[in-house]
């Protein structure tokens, strides 16, 4: 009966990924996967909006997407699982590769989906507040960066529970990160404080080109979500890179709420690894050298669900790996990434809490290379710091305490939006069952290898993981 099955799924997609064209079967893909970043006025330099743009890059397409440059998805899946892993399946690939092949062709416009809209607005409706920074000028000049730090009163009288938080950078061109805390102490007028890498306050979120707002997860037992006190000011940490002196911009941040006195379970975050910035001595990177650094965080106090990583490092860095292991001596998995690319920095959200118990020690590890090459041709010392061409070791965290059952509870929201437009989201309320070879045995996920992922909905996707 598998067999039957099989033969049934593949045989139409291989039929219909001889003959692919761009209205019904590249446009989609672009649509959903790369123009989040490729519309004019994006973060990427190069737009993919219309046929035109496709194939005037269509070998570039077609490579990128074969050697898994892009989309990017740093984290390597294969060693831990995550929500809204952003990956190209092997019929996405295969389409894209004979498209190309077969002179790409049009087909017929009639049947193009609908393109996106590019807006500030999200699924979620209106914000119930919305924080914009004063209009600022970056100071970052030709060789240094500018790190700035706002804190804005919110001008809430009562204490709010928060569901969701995005972005909205005001220059998408010149922001590179945004922290967002929540700075109970904050003065009752806006103030700006120069040469400041974290804002004050208990950081919430973190935002890095790319990156998709957060929406806490919530059930029918438990809702999720942090609380803004009231007369809290809301405090935001911005990135300028150098080169930017005299731009402008407008950040804001926006935040909806739950109902009034929702009663939540609040997810803190915490800066667990920090290597090389106060209160922790300095490291150095010699030049012509690799070098590697690692660090630790515990043991554990109590049991605890971890939501998210954010792995920090600069321009030298290569890889970074943080893993868990318990008192039992068990190893649990949190990210591993085998290739660092700065541009492409985030939080990842697991695919499920992680259950981390007490007694665990969190261990980090990663390496720089400061060797010569075509991005750094006059290899310096360099030292830890806050300039782009300083370095960092950094992993995020965003947890809270255990309670039984929390492992069960998936973290990716079938209303999830972007930051920049809105697409229809797939459902998602089903479950692995197992994962096989195309002769139907089980086996584990592998890179560079078609697999099926069979579901206990009765449906099976059948993917490509490209390293």
């Amino acid at each position: 009966m598998k067999n039957i099955l099989f033969l049934f799924l593949f045989s139409p997609l291989f039929i219909l990924a001889q003959n692919p064209n761009y209205s019904e079967d590249i446009a989609p893909i672009i649509y959903n996967k790369c123009l989040q970043c490729h519309h004019s006025g994006g973060i990427a330099p190069l737009s993919l909006e219309t046929y035109a743009d496709a194939i005037s890059n269509a070998g570039m397409i077609q490579h990128v997407t074969s050697s898994g440059e892009m989309p990017p998805f740093l984290a390597d899946t294969l060693y831990q699982e995550y929500a809204y892993e952003n990956t190209l399946n092997i019929d996405e690939i295969s389409t894209i590769l004979n498209w190309v092949l077969n002179g790409v062709p049009l087909g017929d416009t009639s049947l193009l989906p609908p393109f996106p809209s590019f807006s500030n607005s999200s699924n979620l409706g209106l914000a119930d507040l919305e924080i914009t920074i004063p209009v600022y000028s970056s100071n970052a000049t030709s060789n240094s960066d500018d790190y700035v730090c706002f804190s804005i009163p919110s001008g809430l009288t009562q204490d709010r529970q928060v569901r969701a938080i995005e972005v909205i950078p005001g220059n998408i061109q010149i922001v590179h990160h945004v922290l967002v805390s929540i700075d109970e102490f904050g003065s009752s007028s806006t103030t700006i404080t120069p040469n400041c890498m974290a804002p004050f306050g208990d950081q919430v979120y973190t935002y890095a080109p790319g990156s998709v707002p957060l929406q806490f997860p919530n059930d029918s037992l438990s809702q999720f979500g942090i609380e803004i006190p009231a007369n809290s000011n809301i405090a935001l940490g911005l990135h300028y890179p150098e080169g930017t002196f005299g731009q402008l911009d407008s950040t804001k941040v926006r935040f909806y709420f739950y109902p009034q006195n929702t009663n939540i379970r609040e997810i803190k975050s915490e800066y667990f690894i920090n290597e090389g910035l106060p209160p922790y001595p300095p490291f150095f990177l010699p030049p012509n050298q690799i070098t590697a650094m690692s660090s630790s965080y515990g043991p554990i106090i109590n049991d605890m669900s971890l939501m998210s990583v954010f792995p920090h490092m600069h321009l030298l860095g290569a890889d970074m790996l943080c893993y868990a292991v318990t008192p039992t001596n068990d190893t649990i998995n949190l990210i591993r990434i085998n290739k660092w690319d700065f541009e492409w920095q985030g939080a990842y959200l697991f695919e499920k809490f992680l259950k981390i118990p007490a007694g665990s020690i969190i261990y980090a590890s990663g390496t720089y290379d400061n060797t010569a090459s075509i991005n750094n041709p006059n290899p310096v010392l360099v030292n830890s710091g806050l300039n782009t061409d300083d370095e960092m070791f950094v992993f995020i965290f965003q947890f809270l305490d255990y309670q039984l059952g929390d492992e069960n509870i998936l973290l990716e929201n079938t209303s999830v939006f972007t930051d920049i437009f809105n697409l229809p989201t797939p459902i998602f309320n089903k479950s692995l069952i197992n994962i096989t070879n195309l002769m139907g045995q089980k086996t584990n996920k592998k890179y560079n290898k078609p697999l099926l992922y069979i579901y206990d909905d009765g449906s099976v996707e059948k993917k490509i993981i490209v390293k």
